[in-house]
């Protein structure tokens, strides 16, 4: 059982003593009232007795006699009911109440009341008989006076005295007193005066016959009682109280005695303790120095004296900065420390000190001010520590940190020159691979040039690998955030890999629980990245069954809402020794997983870093012989759902001029050769500059639609070059940047100086084919600007808006996108055939409206022209023609009637459809005629 503590014990006593005193001063208190109704009833009972006895011998003579004893009836009555009613509980007060709560004090008290009631009643009746007994004397005399008187004879008055003295009489009533009336009167008074006195004597008897004494005698005994057992209860209460204080004496001497025995314990301790720190303090490898209050040194250890090469008797005496400091001391941290010691505060300080042979070394230094008893400083205590070698440690680190961040600078710049070095060469190899591939009518020469371009393929991906590890390793690996749906990431994967496994004859199993609307913000290229380095490597190490793809909604350890990947084929396996190290840089599972089925082992590496930087995390399990899963959360933030339009106007259009200027800015002759031989096989004009400074000459004496700039040239670099463009010459041409750089920062400094858009080498036919198409709309403006320029130069042709013949217009000008237009039909030519016809009734309805309103200087009607132009322009993907027609929209929209040039060059690009419609309506009449005879 645990036993109370010292404190729990006190509580208690003092909680019992004061319960106990509460206890005894309800006792006192008792007691007191106790007696007071004590000595009520027993005056009580000596008044009852006394009035009594006034009753037994009260004169009714004296009438002041009887109103003192009717007052003292009175009087007595209503004590004993004052009395009585002081003891009913609802005329107490509440702690009265509790003190007086013993039921016999109010039965007592009732009974004597009851008792003396009757008494009251008793001796009331005694004095009215008494009254009543004088009354009826008096009457008797009275009447025998006046029989006396009348009646003279002897005989009658004998038979009177006879009477009154009560002797017996002898003979009869004399016949004179029978008749007299006053003789029957006195008869009858006398009788009455007889029965009085009998009652009065009866009454007499009953009062002293009465118990009243006794009850009288009961109360007084109960009250004695009651006070005397209140008394005993406060005796054995004080006796509780003195047991109590004893104790709680013993308990307060006995931890007084265990205070002194710790007490002394600690002294013992504090003692053995001060014995331990002097020796710690003398033989420390710290210095230790101690101070008076103005800082003149008063003991030194020996740690100090192995320290500074000072003895005791060298220093004491003096301020320690008098011998221990000196030129190559930090001034400021002098002061700092002066300070400190000025303000009594403690300081902490790393300073050079001087050894007494003259040597430098650096110590740690704290001083702390020591306060007496009244708050003064009485002395400071300095403790040093050597930190020469933890100095030198540092400086040795701070260097060779330096050489790292050197040395990584130089690896990452050695990435980058290489990557450009690489891909230069590589541009050329898979350029023109991509344009000799066409040409070929061999099928084995064409097996051939697509081996190459695999394997170029290939070492371009081991080369973004390197380079992606590069900059994930530096962390200037960037997230760009849009906002996507997972349908989008999933086509061009199925797309790639169900022809591979088909190939290997595996299947390719795709499932996505991921609802088809919603979307959501992230890197969209980042995520295909890890999923394709997966499912690369799943595909490579599979050789039979499946590989399958799952992505669902799901939540995190931490909560956040995200999306779960799983990987999942039935490979070769991994063991479980090499799992923890998989997702290392340059490992791979097996050491002949290299030889066999080649790559670099940065992939999963890759893969964890990108994962971990989209704040996800990716998990293995693996089997040897039953395959491998990876499971991957990423933490994605979902996005309001994009609600595709179904309006024609929104589809982007991708169809540009059949010829444009492109001017390209590229040293390496083989590079400018492929990218020439691109653009002239989509049917552009191409010039070649050599350098940035020859491609500014170029774009201020030609015209040029598009410029292609490379990035390092001699003379002028790129960026260079297109800042002068931009910024300078302010000159709106679409700009393609064009690098071997796939660092990030190489790419927003090309932006930055104004491209609109960067091509990685080695470049490939389809991403410039994908850039043309992304920015079609404004090559397109500045073709079709130029185009007007042109006509706005040749004053003298035109004077008025007119109509042309087929022969007379530009067939290239029309820009109606027939693939989409089928696409957009369900590839029903009869569908095409009823727009185009369409079409044509349009234009030819536009056009008549157009010269009337021109004629009329209608600004109103041209305006509405133009927007209808624009609508329907747009539904038939007509790029040029859906601009031209917005610029006067604009202009009209202001009021301004547009140049002559403008709106017949709408015209002429209307007409130009037009005829442009008829030819393919007229080719697709003939293929559907062949159709049919076939």
């Amino acid at each position: 059982m645990k036993l109370l503590s010292y404190k729990a014990v006190s509580i208690w006593l003092v909680v019992l003593a004061t319960l106990v005193l509460s206890l005894m001063a309800m006792l006192v208190t008792k007691v007191h009232i106790v007696q007071q109704y004590q000595y009520a009833y027993t005056e009580l009972s000596h008044r009852v007795l006394a009035v009594r006895d006034d009753v037994f011998k009260i004169e009714i003579s004296n009438g002041q006699d009887y109103d003192i004893i009717s007052d003292a009836l009175v009087s007595v009555e209503r004590q004993v009911q004052s009395l009585q009613a002081s003891l009913q509980r609802n005329n107490l007060s509440a702690i009265v109440a509790i003190l007086l709560s013993d039921p016999q004090m109010e039965q007592h008290a009732r009974q004597l009341s009851s008792s003396v009631s009757l008494l009251v009643v008793d001796l009331e009746t005694i004095l009215r008989l008494k009254i009543s007994q004088e009354y009826s004397k008096d009457t008797v005399k009275l009447l025998q006076h006046d029989l006396w008187r009348k009646i003279p004879d002897s005989s009658s008055r004998m038979y009177m005295v006879a009477e009154a003295v009560d002797l017996p009489v002898e003979g009869a009533v004399p016949a004179a007193l029978l008749a007299s009336t006053s003789y029957q009167s006195l008869r009858i008074h006398q009788q009455l005066l007889l029965q009085l006195e009998q009652q009065i004597a009866t009454k007499n008897q009953l009062i002293l016959n009465a118990e009243l004494r006794t009850s009288i005698s009961e109360q007084g005994f109960f009250w004695l009682s009651v006070t005397e057992n209140t008394k005993l209860k406060l005796l054995f209460t004080s006796m509780l109280l003195v047991i109590i204080l004893s104790l709680y004496y013993r308990l307060q001497l006995k931890e007084q005695h265990r205070k002194d025995r710790v007490m002394l314990q600690t002294l013992t301790d504090s003692e053995q303790e001060k014995n331990l720190l002097s020796l710690v303090a003398e033989h420390a490898q710290d210095g230790f120095i101690i101070t008076d209050h103005q800082g003149y040194v008063t003991w030194v250890n020996k740690g100090f004296t192995t320290i500074s090469g000072y003895e005791q008797q060298d220093i004491l005496g003096k301020k320690p900065a008098e011998v221990l400091q000196g030129k190559q001391t930090d001034k400021e941290q002098i002061d700092k420390i002066s300070q400190a010691i000025k303000r009594s505060e403690s300081i902490e300080a790393e300073i050079i000190n001087y050894h007494k042979d003259g040597s430098e070394y650096w110590v740690d230094m704290t001083i702390n001010p020591v306060k007496d008893s009244s708050g003064k400083v009485s002395n400071f205590i300095a403790v040093e520590r050597d930190t020469s070698a933890r100095k030198q440690m540092q400086d040795d680190l701070a260097q060779a940190v330096i050489k790292a961040d050197v040395s990584n600078r130089a690896k990452s710049t050695f990435l980058a020159t290489m990557s450009h070095e690489l891909r230069t060469p590589l541009n050329g190899i898979l350029g023109m691979a991509q344009i000799i591939e066409p040409n070929l009518e061999n099928p084995e020469h064409r097996k051939q040039i697509q081996i190459l371009l695999e394997s170029g393929n290939h070492l371009t991906s081991l080369l973004n690998d390197i380079l992606d590890f590069s900059k994930v390793e530096q962390g200037k690996l960037e997230l760009e955030i849009e906002v996507f749906n997972f349908i989008s990431v999933l086509e061009p994967i199925t797309n790639t890999y169900t022809p591979i496994c088909n190939e290997k004859d595996i299947e390719f199993i795709v499932e996505n629980d991921i609802e088809a609307e919603q979307s959501f913000k992230g890197d969209k290229a980042r995520i295909r990245q890890v999923i394709y380095n997966l499912l690369s490597n799943a595909v490579k190490f599979t050789q039979s069954g499946s590989v399958s793809l799952r992505l669902k909604q799901a939540n995190n350890t931490a909560g956040n809402q995200g999306v779960e990947i799983t990987i999942q084929d039935t490979g070769i396996g991994i063991r479980d020794e090499r799992l923890e190290s998989i997702f290392d840089p340059f490992t791979q599972a097996e050491s002949s997983t290299t030889r066999q089925y080649g790559g670099t082992g940065l992939g999963l590496s890759i893969v964890k870093q990108l994962v971990e930087l989209m704040s996800g995390n990716i998990t293995i399990s693996s089997k040897v012989g039953s395959g491998t899963t990876f499971v991957l959360f990423i933490d994605v933030d979902r996005a309001a759902s994009v609600q595709p339009s179904n309006e024609v106007t929104e589809v982007a259009v991708s169809n540009l001029p059949d010829s444009i200027n492109i001017l390209i800015a590229e040293d390496n002759k083989i590079n400018a050769l492929v990218a020439k031989t691109f653009c002239q096989r989509l049917g552009h004009s191409v010039d070649v500059a050599k350098n940035g400074l020859e491609a500014i000459q170029m774009v201020q004496e030609n015209h040029y639609d598009l410029v292609v700039m490379d990035n390092h040239m001699p003379e002028m670099d790129g960026i260079e070059a297109t800042e002068i463009i931009r910024h300078k010459l302010k000159l709106d041409i679409p700009i393609f940047a064009c690098t071997a750089d796939v660092f990030q920062q190489a790419h927003d400094n090309m932006i930055n100086a104004g491209a609109n858009h960067v091509l990685t080498k080695p470049l490939q036919e389809q991403s410039f084919r994908d850039a043309l198409n992304q920015h079609s709309q404004i090559i397109c403006k500045i073709y079709l600007s130029h185009q007007l320029s042109k006509l706005n130069n040749d004053d003298n042709k035109i004077v008025a808006l007119a109509r042309h013949r087929e022969e007379e217009l530009n067939i290239t000008e029309a820009d109606i996108d027939f693939k989409q237009l089928l696409t957009a039909c369900d590839n029903d030519n009869a569908k095409v055939e009823n727009l185009l016809s369409s079409f044509k009734a349009f234009s030819e309805n536009s056009i008549t409206q157009l010269i009337q309103a021109f004629d009329s200087d209608d600004v109103k009607e041209i305006h509405i022209l133009a927007h209808a132009i624009q609508d329907m322009a747009s539904n038939f993907y007509a790029v040029r023609l859906n601009n031209l027609a917005k610029e006067i929209e604009v202009v009209t929209g202001k009021g301004i009637i547009p140049q002559l040039e403008s709106l017949q060059q709408l015209i002429n690009l209307l007409e130009v459809n037009m005829h442009q419609n008829q030819r393919f309506m007229s080719k697709a009449g003939r293929i559907t005629n062949a159709d049919k005879l076939a």
